[in-house]
């Protein structure tokens, strides 16, 4: 997520735009002398959507994220991730409050779609 400055600093990538060395070329892109024309950007790979949905819906519902627990694309290219959050924390952690969050996110790794699930205590089985 983070990538490194030449000074060894860490920085954090503008949003959307690909890390560095990401590109197949190494060279960047800049359109080929037309005006217009774009390069055409690499698909989004299932890792990098389950890592952009997870920082997403952290920063939107600030609650923990515990682990992305299934994801799938779908028709419309985008992806379907399957994200376990823990609602609220209690002592002993066996009593935590979780839910299974829904979150979409298209080709450009933007969120477009989040929902919750119903309520679960940890350790739980289906939701028992």
């Amino acid at each position: 997520m983070a990538s490194r400055s030449d000074e060894g600093t860490p920085r954090r990538a503008p949003e959307g735009s690909p890390s560095k060395g990401s590109q197949s070329n190494g060279s960047p892109s800049k359109g080929s002398g037309s005006t217009g024309s774009r390069a055409r950007r690499p698909e989004l790979s299932s890792i990098r959507a389950a890592q952009r949905a997870v920082v997403q819906l952290h920063e939107l519902t600030t609650r923990d994220i515990e682990a992305v627990v299934g994801m799938s694309k779908t028709d419309s290219g985008n992806w379907k991730v399957i994200v376990e959050v823990v609602e609220a924390h209690h002592f002993p952690d066996t009593s935590d409050v979780m839910a299974e969050y829904s979150v979409d996110v298209n080709a450009k790794g933007e969120l477009v779609g989040y929902s919750r699930g119903e309520r679960y205590l940890r350790g739980r089985p289906g939701g028992q």
